[in-house]
C-alpha cells in the first residue's frame, strides 16, 4: 500500500514539475516574440542606398579587382575619407588573409599589407541619416591568383 501511495504521489510531482516547465519554455517563447516584433516595428525602413553598401559583395569580384564596403559618420568630408581609407585598409587586410595560404612568410605578410593599401575609395560618397557609405577597391591584374597562391 504504500509503495503505491509513494508512486502515485511522485507520478503527481512528476506531473506537476513538467507542467511548470512547459509553462515557463511558452511564456519565454511569447517573451521573446514580442522583442522581436518590437525590434521589427522599430526598425527604420532602409533605404535602396543603405542595401545597396550594406548587401555590397566583399572580396573579389573578379580576379584582377577586390573590393570592401566601410562607412563613417564623421562630420567633414576630409575626416569621413581619412577615416574611411585607414578602415578600408585594415578591413581589406584581414580580408585577403583568409584567401592566402597558411604560414604565410613575413616577406608575405608585408607584400599583402602593401596590397591592402593599393585601393581606392570609390567615389560613392552616399549619406543615409548621418551615416556616410563608401567602396574600397584594388584593382591589379591576376590579383586572385597572387594572393592565393603566388604569395610564400
Amino acid at each position: 500500500m504504500k509503495k503505491h501511495l509513494t508512486i502515485a504521489i511522485l507520478s503527481i510531482l512528476i506531473s506537476f514539475f513538467l507542467f511548470q516547465c512547459k509553462s515557463k519554455e511558452v511564456k519565454e517563447i511569447k517573451e521573446t516574440k514580442e522583442e522581436v516584433q518590437e525590434t521589427v516595428e522599430t526598425k527604420p525602413e532602409e533605404s535602396p542606398l543603405i542595401i545597396e553598401f550594406t548587401k555590397a559583395k566583399e572580396g573579389f569580384l573578379t580576379d584582377s579587382l577586390f573590393q570592401v564596403a566601410i562607412s563613417s559618420v564623421l562630420p567633414s568630408e576630409k575626416e569621413r575619407e581619412e577615416e574611411a581609407k585607414s578602415i578600408a585598409e585594415q578591413k581589406s587586410l584581414n580580408l585577403l588573409k583568409t584567401y592566402t595560404v597558411p604560414n604565410l612568410s613575413d616577406k608575405g605578410k608585408k607584400e599583402l599589407r602593401e596590397i591592402s593599401k593599393e585601393g581606392k575609395i570609390v567615389n560613392k560618397n552616399v549619406s543615409v541619416g548621418g551615416r556616410y557609405f563608401f567602396l574600397y577597391q584594388i584593382q591589379r591584374p591576376n590579383l586572385k591568383r597572387l594572393v592565393t597562391k603566388d604569395l610564400e
